[in-house]
């Protein structure tokens, strides 16, 4: 078992504030007792310590208890009032379009909330100098008065200062989780210049709720709960968060043959605390496949259907295969999947593993068990369900939504994980709508207890997780991690996890990402998604046929042309104007006719020197013809090259008459080239007009006798 951590303990410790051990451990218990009810006074360290008390979530929300979010969606999506039709339900000039509550005076109000209550995650793709302004209790002095760059800066004010809770990702997000409490009111400005996209996250507690203040300089009581939570981030992912009293191991171990299953029954009023496993026995290059195909699944009490049913590697948050990654509740590592999630039951629990793959698999299942605190009827009971495609709303103005999952009854969702096949990358003009620019604009919508409008609508798939600007980028933090990724032409795995921003439901939960390009292009979807559902509440999701479990890609060769040196691989050493790229696609109308679909990306830009240098490998020293594949289009430009300071003789010109474009083979001549690192120099004829642009798809290299 791992080290276990209780946040609100460690951080009294640090102020002295705990006299002995035996204290210490009474107010642990104390906690833990305590949390199965609603607080009517929450301490700011104490709503700290929900940043990783994956142990309290388990408890059924009591009334009153919300989690939504302000976004800059596109505000053209509405629902008529009076018939509950739904308008331009797919529009995506997100960020663009007008992204705000309100204008006061020059300024925006982008968010405002009633408290009780607290924001718990800010978002941005392009925050500029602009400053934010976080207003509460009507208070006319702004407690957070920042350049919205700044709200992602950790030396912007002292409670800011934790990089494991405000950081910008590998690919591009901004992030903060430092949780910004108000009591009866908060509201968010900003002022010219702020930038682009935002997304706050805010939940609100029960009507009679204290909450402690947030502070700009935290006292040493708040600070040392920031610190703990953030060294627990920085060092010690992989183990246990929260406390647990008394621990009791039990064990689904040895070989399943093909077609059977392995099954241990737990009994008595307890909850599983931590779930690891191992798996072996199948080819190395079969992994995938097996991980796909053996079957996880988890009955609670006298239920009749599984609440748990998911592919054993689905379930521990990527695929496919064996990806390494660690956050908060999941992660797999060289020893073995893991998983935090707390997972209660009143009478008992049968946890069956299903091998439906055609060789014998050796697996170790441990399933770390306390008893129960409280009565069984206080929690939820946890539920995680795979599924590729379950039927969509009915209502066709609803598309694009794509279901993740709908449920009835009392509960919390937790987020998913998500596996994208999008073999052709780049754009879906043909189907997809104003999402047409890459499989990620689709926002996630969630409705709660029969919402006409979802009080969650985002700006992006890739920013719902906490990621941006299509970057395919491996990152792994606490809450989210893009853990696996075929640079957006092929398989990306990704998940998110909403502990303290949690979704609590009464009656129910519908939630649904936008999926512009359709299952045909081929760009399909596998989800896993996770929430506590009181007993008795419905979840509709049932089991994925065997046949359609693995193999359920539809195939797409992308085109490439053998020996060359293609674009989107040169490396950009220098650039002295204009804006450049190795990973643009070029249209998808030319994908026949250019290598990757994917070219090297230039801009000219006025009034600057305009000189772009690239570098690229050749193994042997020789005398080479060199043709170059130039992506022509309407706004081309006229360039000149050389290649290792020896010029090409032509101008070349990338215009083209023709919508959307052409690919061409072009001769540059002849070249004496040494081997090893190669530098190939662009510079941009400047014109008056909109013709600037540079396309390379490749070049190739053919041996001179």
């Amino acid at each position: 078992m791992g080290r276990a951590v209780n946040i609100l303990w460690l951080a009294l410790l640090l102020m002295g504030c705990v006299d002995s051990s035996r204290q210490a451990s009474e107010q642990i218990n104390n906690e833990q007792a305590g949390s199965l009810k609603q607080n009517k006074e929450i301490l700011y360290t104490e709503l700290v310590n929900r940043l990783t008390d994956l142990k309290a979530l388990s408890e059924l929300p009591e009334e009153g208890e919300g989690s939504a979010m302000w976004a800059s969606y596109d505000r053209k999506s509405k629902v008529d009032a009076a018939t509950g039709a739904f308008i331009e339900w797919g529009a995506n000039n997100d960020g663009l379009s007008p992204q705000f509550i309100r204008m006061e005076g020059e300024n925006m109000v982008l968010a405002e909330m009633e408290g009780p209550g607290a924001i718990v995650r800010i978002w941005s793709a392009s925050p500029g100098k602009g400053k934010i302004k976080i207003y509460i209790d009507g208070n006319e002095t702004p407690v957070v008065d920042l350049p919205f760059i700044d709200l992602f800066n950790t030396a912007s004010i002292p409670a800011f200062n934790y990089p494991e809770l405000v950081y910008e990702t590998a690919a591009r997000g901004f992030n903060n989780y430092v949780p910004i409490s108000y009591q009866r009111s908060c509201k968010v400005v900003a002022e010219p210049d702020w930038g682009q996209y935002y997304q706050f996250n805010y939940i609100t507690f029960p009507e009679g709720t204290t909450v402690g203040s947030f502070e700009a300089n935290p006292s040493p009581e708040n600070a040392a709960a920031l610190a703990t939570v953030n060294n627990f981030f920085k060092s010690s992912f992989g183990e246990l968060s929260y406390a647990v009293a008394g621990t009791e191991e039990q064990k689904l171990t040895g070989e399943i043959a093909p077609s059977s299953s392995k099954t241990i029954t737990l009994e008595g009023s307890k909850a599983i605390y931590a779930l690891k496993a191992q798996v072996k026995g199948a080819d190395d290059k079969r992994t995938a496949e097996a991980l796909r195909k053996l079957i996880l699944s988890i009955r609670w009490d006298d239920e009749k259907a599984p609440a748990v049913w998911s592919p054993l590697g689905d379930f521990f948050g990527t695929a496919p295969g064996y990806n390494l990654y660690k956050t908060l509740p999941m992660g797999m590592t060289e020893d073995a999947m893991y998983s935090y999630w707390y997972m209660p039951f009143g009478k008992s629990a049968t946890v069956t593993l299903e091998n439906n793959f055609d060789q014998p698999l050796q697996v170790n299942l441990t399933l770390s068990l306390e008893d129960l605190q409280g009565s069984a009827d206080q929690y939820g009971r946890f539920h995680a369900k795979w599924h590729r495609n379950i039927l969509p709303p009915e209502d066709p103005a609803r598309w694009p939504d794509w279901t993740m999952v709908e449920t009835e009854g009392r509960g919390r969702f937790l987020g998913m994980s998500l596996l994208v096949w999008n073999p052709k990358g780049g754009s879906c003009k043909q189907y997809g709508g104003e999402g047409h620019h890459w499989w990620g604009e689709g926002d996630e919508k969630f409705f709660v207890d029969g919402e006409t409008f979802p009080s969650t609508f985002g700006t992006g798939t890739e920013d719902y997780f906490g990621y941006a600007w299509c970057i395919p980028e491996y990152f792994a933090k606490a809450f989210h991690s893009q853990n696996y990724t075929e640079e957006n032409m092929g398989y990306q795995s990704m998940n998110r996890w909403q502990v303290i921003d949690n979704v609590p439901f009464q009656k129910s939960f519908d939630g649904y990402l936008e999926k512009y390009f359709p299952d045909n292009w081929p760009t399909q979807y596998a989800t896993v998604a996770y929430w506590y559902l009181n007993e008795g509440g419905l979840d509709p999701i049932g089991p994925t046929p065997v046949d359609e479990l693995y193999g359920w890609e539809t195939p797409f060769e992308v085109y490439r042309e053998p020996g060359v040196a293609e674009g989107e691989s040169m490396q950009i050493a220098s650039n002295t104007g204009g804006w450049a790229t190795n990973d643009a696609f070029a249209d998808e109308n030319l994908y026949d006719q250019v290598s990757g679909h994917k070219i090297l990306l230039w801009h000219g830009e006025p009034n600057a020197e305009n000189e772009l240098n690239t570098t690229f490998k050749v193994a042997k020293a020789g005398r080479y013809r060199v043709k170059a594949n130039l992506v022509k289009v309407p706004d081309g430009g006229k360039f000149r090259l050389a290649l290792n300071n020896q010029p090409v003789k032509k101008e070349l010109n990338f215009k083209s008459d023709v919508t959307p474009g052409k690919a061409e083979v072009v001769d540059l001549g002849v070249f004496d080239i040494n081997a090893g690192e190669q530098v190939l120099k662009v510079k941009w004829i400047e014109t008056k007009g909109p013709e600037r642009r540079f396309l390379l798809d490749y070049l190739k290299l053919e041996p001179v006798k």
